[in-house]
């Protein structure tokens, strides 16, 4: 027979229990009770129907995962697992999430739901599309009526007035939000020059964000062509469109300066550029107007000095005339000979040295003695005149 100790019992309990498929993950309705919560966070309680009870606790950490709906007397949905106390002796379930009853079916659904489409691969970040820059019309698929589309248009005049919103209307709570919501997405990817679309509705219970936990919504953001923000409920709600959407936002608002520009940034940037645009001009003519003074310089270095080239042309003008002064004298020197050769060679100078130029009537002039006969009438020319004679 084997004995055991307490913490050997209360060990094997323990393990027993862990075990459990059923313990280990399990959802549990009943009414809250004996509710208490010390300094440390943790929520210590009761959990009751008519028939039976069960000590619980929920640590401060899963708190945020409905800890709000743990109130004395209320009705609740927990999921959480079932283990054992060794120090108090007692079996505890241990609170991971708290829903309002009713709300457990709806949440396993959405799990279900979740676990499908994302091996479906509806939710992977590699088809997920950036969201154009400069969008020229946002379209809006939620209530005509509520304040989502109000708070999208007041941030997106006061962001980025240049797009034009384009408003789908549709009921985002309801047995016939999901098909028009459907309807909404498919209108605004046939409109011409739609660059993205914001799917969205303000918070509420799960019950009332079911629209947007749907298979038919999911499977038409996913095949939407334009790219899809959605922006349902609060920051702490999360629905099935989020995953599916190529930017999930916390908020309406949130949305709005996802799908935009900030004016005020674009109109800095805008004047830095024009700053930048303006300091390259003033520095490329700077840079020009200093290349060219420098050419400049080069060019006047390389130019000859004026007055040392016209003093070098006067001396040039004197040298050429001293030449031309002495060739003009040569050339006078040789014409005064040419011309004492010629007037030396002259008929009339021979005459007036006493010579005659003793001709026959018609002027042939004779060399010779033999050269007249008897009675022939020759003429004979003087220094100062001629006279003619007839020969014996």
């Amino acid at each position: 027979m084997q004995i055991y100790s307490v913490s050997q019992l209360s060990t094997h309990i323990k393990s027993v229990l862990s075990e459990d498929s059923v313990l280990r993950d399990v959802w549990v309705t009943g009414e809250v009770s004996s509710l208490s919560t010390p300094s440390s966070g943790h929520k210590y309680f009761t959990f009751k129907d008519n028939e039976s009870e069960i000590r619980s606790v929920m640590f401060r950490g899963n708190t945020i995962n409905g800890g709000d709906h743990l109130v004395e007397g209320h009705q609740v949905n927990i999921q959480g697992y079932v283990s054992y106390y060794e120090i108090r002796g007692q079996i505890q379930l241990y609170a991971s999430t708290v829903m309002p009853v009713g709300a457990g079916q709806l949440s396993a659904e959405f799990e279900k739901l979740r676990n499908q489409l994302e091996s479906e691969g509806l939710f992977a970040d590699s088809r997920k599309r950036d969201l154009p820059s400069f969008p020229r019309k946002i379209g809006v698929v939620t209530s005509a009526t509520g304040a989502v589309i109000h708070d999208i248009t007041t941030t997106l005049e006061a962001r980025y007035p240049l797009a034009e919103v384009v408003l789908f209307p549709a009921s985002v709570q309801g047995d016939d939000a999901p098909m028009d919501i459907t309807n909404g997405i498919k209108a605004l990817n046939q409109i011409d020059k739609v660059d993205v679309i914001i799917v969205g509705r303000g918070g509420g219970a799960i019950e009332d964000l079911w629209a947007f936990n749907t298979e038919l919504v999911a499977r038409a953001i996913y095949s939407s062509k334009t790219p899809i923000v959605s922006a349902v409920g609060h920051e702490s709600d999360y629905t099935i469109a989020d995953f599916v959407a190529d930017v999930r936002a916390a908020t309406p608002t949130a949305a709005a300066i996802a799908c935009s520009p900030d004016k005020y940034i674009l109109e800095h940037e805008v004047m830095l550029l024009a700053q930048r645009s303006r300091d390259s001009m003033q520095n490329s003519f700077a840079e020009a107007e200093s290349t060219l003074n420098i050419l400049i310089e080069k060019m006047k270095n390389s130019l000859p000095d004026i007055n040392v080239q016209r003093q070098r042309v006067d001396d040039m003008l004197e040298r050429l005339q001293k030449t031309l002064y002495l060739l003009i004298q040569i050339q006078k020197e040789k014409a005064s000979t040419f011309v004492a050769t010629l007037n030396s060679l002259n008929p009339n100078a021979v005459l007036q040295r006493g010579y005659a130029i003793v001709t026959t009537s018609d002027a042939k002039p004779i060399k010779s003695k033999y050269d007249v006969l008897q009675d022939t009438i020759i003429k004979t020319r003087l220094h100062d005149g001629e006279f003619e004679s007839k020969v014996l």
